[in-house]
C-alpha cells in the first residue's frame, strides 16, 4: 500500500481531460498513433486543482500556470481517466505545438486503472453509474463529441476532396460544457477510489513505459502475409460454394455454415478455432468427408488473419512500432489484455 510519507508528499492533484479531433479513428489506430498524426488537434482541455472550480483551456490561451507547477513540483500529481491518452496528447501535441511541460510518469495517476483493479467498469460513464456519483456523463454531449471528433461530409458547394469539421461557435460551446462536465465526473471518481497500492502503481507505471516504447512490427513481412491471405480467400470461398451447393458462399457466413453443418450431422455451438480443432481431432471416422473438408476450410481461412494483420499495420507508427498494445489489469485476475484487436474505449 502507499505509505503515509507518500500520501503526505502529495499536496495537490491536477485533474485534466482533453477533447480532440482527427482524420484518424481513435479506436482503429490507438492513442499513440492518433496523437502523433499531424491531423490530430486539441479542441480544449478542462482541468481542475483539487476541489477548485473546473477551468477550460482553448487553443490560443497561454499555458496554465497549474500545468507548469505540476511538472516542476514533486509534491504534485496529475490524474485522468485512461491517463495514457492524456499523456500521449501532451507528449505529441501539447508539448511540441504549445510548449506545455510534461509531468514525469511516476507522478501520474489513472482512475481507469484504479477502477479495473477493483473490478469496476473501465468506461467512465459505467463506473460513475456503478458508484452512483453525483456527477454523471452527459450523453448528449458525448454524441456531439463523437460528431466533432471526425471530419464531416462536404457540402454541395464545397470541394469534395477537402477536409471539413463541425466547429461552429454553438457546437464548440456545447463541447466545452461537455468537457467540463467530464472533468467533474473524473475528479469525483478519483475522490471515491482508493489509490493503487504502491506495488501496483509501480506495475502500472511500467506498463505505460512498455506501451510508450512499443514493439516493432516487420511491415514488409506483414504486408506480404496480408497479400497471401487475401489471395487465398477467393479459392477457399470457391471450394466452400462447391461443397455446399452454394448454400454457403463465404467462409465468414457463420450462421449459414452452422446450419449447413447441422443439416449434415455436425452440431457445433460456435465455429471458433478451438471448437473446430476439437471436432477434427476426435478421430471420428464417421464424420462425412464434405463436412470434414468444410471444417478444415473454415479453420484455415476464417481466423480473421487478414483483419489481424491489417489491425497491426493500422496501429504501427511511422517508425513501425506498435504502442499501447497492452492494457493494465485487463482481466479480473489482474493480468494484462491486448488492445490491438479490441480497441480502447
Amino acid at each position: 500500500m502507499a505509505t503515509a510519507d507518500d500520501v503526505a508528499r502529495v499536496q495537490h492533484v491536477l485533474h485534466r481531460d482533453y477533447e480532440t479531433r482527427s482524420r484518424l479513428v481513435l479506436k482503429a489506430v490507438g492513442a499513440y498513433r492518433y496523437a502523433a498524426d499531424p491531423s490530430t488537434a486539441v479542441l480544449c482541455c478542462a482541468y481542475a486543482i483539487d476541489d477548485d472550480p473546473v477551468q477550460l483551456w482553448r487553443p490560443g490561451d497561454p499555458t496554465p500556470i497549474e500545468f507548469i507547477e505540476a511538472a516542476q513540483n514533486p509534491s504534485w500529481i496529475v490524474a485522468a481517466h485512461n491517463d495514457a491518452f492524456e499523456t500521449a496528447i501532451e507528449k505529441e501535441i501539447m508539448s511540441p505545438r504549445y510548449g506545455w511541460p510534461v509531468t514525469p510518469i511516476k507522478r501520474h495517476r489513472c482512475t481507469q486503472a484504479m477502477c479495473l483493479a477493483l473490478g469496476l467498469p473501465a468506461k467512465l460513464a459505467a463506473a460513475a453509474d456503478a458508484l452512483e456519483l453525483s456527477n454523471r456523463k452527459d450523453a448528449a454531449g458525448e454524441r456531439l463529441m463523437h460528431q466533432m471528433s471526425k471530419p464531416r461530409r462536404p457540402h454541395k458547394d464545397e470541394d469534395p476532396d477537402g477536409i471539413y469539421w463541425f466547429d461552429d461557435p454553438d457546437r464548440l460551446q456545447r463541447l466545452y460544457d461537455y468537457c467540463r462536465q467530464d472533468e467533474a465526473v473524473e475528479r469525483e471518481l478519483y475522490g471515491r477510489l482508493p489509490p493503487l497500492p504502491q506495488s501496483e502503481q509501480a506495475i502500472w507505471q511500467l506498463s505505460n513505459t512498455i506501451n510508450s516504447r512499443g514493439f516493432r512490427v516487420d511491415r514488409d513481412f506483414a504486408q506480404a502475409a496480408y497479400k497471401i491471405a487475401e489471395q487465398a480467400a477467393p479459392d477457399i470461398d470457391r471450394e466452400i460454394q462447391e461443397i455446399t451447393g452454394r448454400d454457403v458462399t463465404s467462409i465468414n457466413q457463420i450462421a449459414k455454415l452452422t446450419i449447413w453443418l447441422r443439416d449434415h450431422g455436425c452440431v457445433l455451438k460456435n465455429l471458433n478455432k478451438k471448437a473446430i480443432e476439437r471436432q477434427l481431432n476426435k478421430g471420428d471416422d464417421e464424420l462425412p468427408t464434405p463436412v470434414r473438408r468444410v471444417l478444415e476450410l473454415r479453420l484455415s481461412g476464417a481466423q480473421a488473419a487478414t483483419k489481424k494483420i491489417n489491425a497491426l499495420l493500422t496501429r504501427a507508427g511511422a517508425d513501425d512500432r506498435i504502442r499501447g498494445a497492452f492494457r493494465y489489469h485487463g482481466a479480473a485476475t489482474g493480468r494484462w489484455s491486448g488492445t490491438v484487436s479490441r480497441p480502447r474505449t
